[in-house]
Formats: structure tokens, sequence, C-alpha cells
């Protein structure tokens, strides 16, 4: 799950169950594959004196389309996409991500939450239990980063399995960089992800367009260009499309003549 690889508009996760099963604060659901790592570092947080609690955990589909479109509709499309994913490329459909934040805390969104009591808990422990930062910083402290193709997020945390975050936390590499040097077929003349046989949900071979962000935006339709200067669009008559305008100056013309003839013959009556 990145920029390019998506899953399906109708994917979702086949064993969800809420995160109270963890023991943890918050509500929603994540995989169950999951829940038995959640809670036990959960417990550690709070045994360190900095609990965690959930802030967002499984979204649908639907709820990314949602959040997509409030971000374009405050911020603009082209900055929104640095802040929400794109429907079908969010790692919260997989019900594997979740956005944490202190227990009985704020909003992690206010400053650096990797500075907190509990987020500074989470950077440096939480790949043991199976948790991997999917946005950290680059090093050089830019948030935005060209590797992860997003916004630096301390507080979303995708559950790779100890023994995969072990293995990730260990390479140094961000979890997009490894699953791409480990897992993803790129076509050498193209660059573009190949299918290939990875764990379910599989990724679609190719990537997708982006989405308009409106109402019914969806992850396969392509953002449209509205003219910002007054701008008559491209390929049209006056801002018309020439086939609807040709069609239009044969009605005016017909009815011309029709017209014409009739008041001839009124004419010589």
């Amino acid at each position: 799950m990145d920029w390019l690889l998506t899953v399906g508009k109708d994917y979702v996760p086949p064993d969800l169950v809420s995160v109270s099963e963890a023991g943890i604060a918050g509500g929603g659901y994540i995989r169950q594959v999951a829940i038995d790592d959640l809670g036990a570092m959960a417990r550690a947080a709070a045994e360190a004196g900095a609990p965690i609690a959930v802030s967002s955990p499984y979204r649908s589909y639907d709820d990314q389309v949602g959040l997509l479109n409030y971000g374009s509709n405050t911020y603009g499309f082209k900055s929104a996409i640095w802040f929400w994913q794109r429907p079908g490329h969010s790692e919260h459909q997989l019900g594997l991500a979740i956005d944490f934040m202190s227990a009985g805390g704020g909003s992690p969104l206010e400053g650096d939450w990797a500075t907190t009591r509990a987020g500074g808990w989470m950077a440096e422990n939480a790949w043991t239990y199976g948790w991997v930062m999917s946005y950290p910083r680059e090093a050089g402290g830019d948030p935005f980063s060209d590797i992860t193709c997003f916004h630096y997020e301390p507080w979303h945390y995708r559950y790779l399995g100890r023994e995969t975050a072990a293995k990730v936390h260990d390479s140094g590499l961000t979890i997009r960089e490894y699953l791409w040097a480990n897992f993803t077929t790129v076509d050498p003349q193209t660059g573009n992800p190949l299918e290939t046989p990875t764990p379910s949900p599989s990724a679609t071979p190719m990537p997708t367009p982006t989405p308009t962000p409106s109402a019914t935006a969806v992850a396969t339709a392509a953002l449209s260009a509205v003219p910002s200067s007054g701008a008559l669009p491209a390929g049209t008559w006056f801002g018309v499309d020439p086939p609807v305008l040709l069609a239009g100056l044969v009605v005016i013309v017909l009815a011309s003549i029709g017209f014409a003839a009739a008041w001839r013959g009124f004419s010589r009556r």
C-alpha cells in the first residue's frame, strides 16, 4: 500500500475485531491477527509510564473518500494528497494500521507526537511488538518525504508481525522501501510494479489514476481540470464541445429556413 500499489474499492479485511479485545483505549476495528501484539504493546507502554490509545484504526474505502474530499475542499487536492491517502491507497483499509495517541491525551496531530512520552516510547519500542512507523521523517528533517511519498506521521503504525518488523527495523529502511526491495517485482522497461504472488491482499499490477475531489470520487477516476483563470478548456469551441456546438448551429439554420419559407407563404396571401 503506497502511492502506486493499491487494493480495490470492495476490499474489506476478513477478520476485523474490536480494538477493545486488546485491552487498549479507543474504538474501531483491526484484524484479529494483530490483536495479541497490540495488547502486549499497550501493556508494555502502560508499564513504562507511556500509555497509548487508539485514535483511528480500520477505515473503509468510502471513509477514505470522505477524508480526501474534506482535505481537497479545505486545502486543495495537491496539498491534501500529502496528508490523506487516495482511496484504495490507505494502509488503514488493510485493517493493519492504526493512528495512535497518548492515553487520556489530546490529538496526536498537535506538535510532534514523537516528542511526547507515549510517542517517544512507540518510536523506540513498537517494532519489537510487530508495529513499524510507516511515514518517518526523512534524514534531513523534511516532513514531506519523497521516499514514503507522504507527510511525516509519527502516530501512524502498520502491523507487520514481529519477525518482519524486526527485519525492517534492522534494515534501516522504511516499510515502503523494504517491501519494494523484497516483495515487489518491477517491470525493467517501465519501472512500474508487476503483480506478484504476495500475501493477501495482493496489489494491482499498474498504478491507478488519482480521484476527483467530489462527493462521488472514486480512486480510479481522473482528477478533473477546472480552469482557475477564466480560460476556456482546451479542445472546445467557446467552452463548448465542437459536436454540441455544431448540432446547435444546424438546428438554428434549419429553424431559420423554415421560418423564412413560412414568411414568404404568408406574404403572398
